[in-house]
């Protein structure tokens, strides 16, 4: 049974590696596979260069990708941008395999997908079809007083469990002050294989929200992210969506004009103001 398990799992791995690069069509009918033609611009993506700031999240959605359909919500992938990366920062990535993923530059983005958690230039990161900038406010606090947790402290490093129980106090942080703690947290996953199962009770492997869930789990108290149960291709299970990064707590910074407006604002809902 368990090499009847394994067997099946690298099937599923297999076929979700190939329709991540299928397009389809309806009107006519038929399938592309990664035609490379995207809705994001160079304008877009030259604004989106001038604007963003280290640690803000990017998320994106493709129109006619296969991967799309299987994915509920609007969005389908998130990505932590961590700005210029040096050389040196190597040593931050423990694994082997990670050390070959490792991207320096001055604009650097970190994501997980098919291939598993990897690092590459912002321009690259920007072909899609609709994409959205999402940022910390400058300073911020814990929102609520009957925040549960959903991480165990024994996950935090010294910097993180600092952060974390500063906000659980009631004390306000300054994100230019806890983005050194994100970063480094960042480049420790770099090279984790990617979690097809979507399975948020361990961060072995790390699908595209789980990498950023992961690395920004010790401002919880404030942005109040937690996996949500949904059906998830063939799970039912507790999942965090791209989506949910659009309703949480975060600061619109720059959006698509391709994005949906009426499909942004049902999940931003009213209580979120534009930066």
């Amino acid at each position: 049974m368990k090499l009847l398990g394994k067997w099946l799992r690298g099937l599923m791995n297999a076929f979700l590696k190939f329709f991540g690069d299928v397009k389809v069509f309806r009107s006519p009918f038929f399938i592309v596979y990664d035609p490379g033609s995207y809705h994001v611009k160079g304008h877009d993506t030259r604004r989106v260069m001038e604007l963003v700031q280290p640690g803000d999240i990017l998320i994106r959605g493709y129109m006619s990708y296969l991967d799309g359909y299987f994915i509920p919500g609007y969005f389908s992938h998130a990505g932590l941008y961590l700005g210029k990366v040096l050389p040196e920062h190597k040593e931050l990535v423990p694994s082997a395999k990670g050390k070959d993923l490792f991207r320096a530059g001055d604009q650097i983005v970190a994501h997980a997908m098919a291939e598993g958690v990897f690092m590459e230039d912002l321009i690259s990161f920007c072909r899609c079809d609709y994409m959205a900038v999402l940022r910390f406010p400058e300073q911020f606090a814990r929102r609520r007083e009957t925040l549960v947790a959903q991480y165990p402290i024994l996950e935090f490093n010294a910097a993180e469990l600092e952060l974390f129980q500063t906000l659980w106090r009631g004390d306000a942080v300054k994100f230019a002050e806890a983005f050194p703690a994100i970063y480094q947290v960042a480049l420790s996953q770099i090279g984790k294989s990617y979690d097809f199962q979507f399975n948020f009770t361990n961060y072995n492997d790390l699908s595209c929200t789980e990498f950023v869930y992961y690395c920004l789990k010790a401002l919880e108290p404030f942005h109040e992210l937690s996996p949500a149960k949904k059906r998830f291709l063939i799970f039912n299970r507790a999942v965090l969506t791209p989506d949910a990064f659009v309703a949480a707590n975060f600061v619109e910074v720059w959006k698509s004009l391709s994005v949906n407006k009426k499909r942004w604002l049902r999940l931003r809902g009213s209580s979120h103001d534009a930066a």
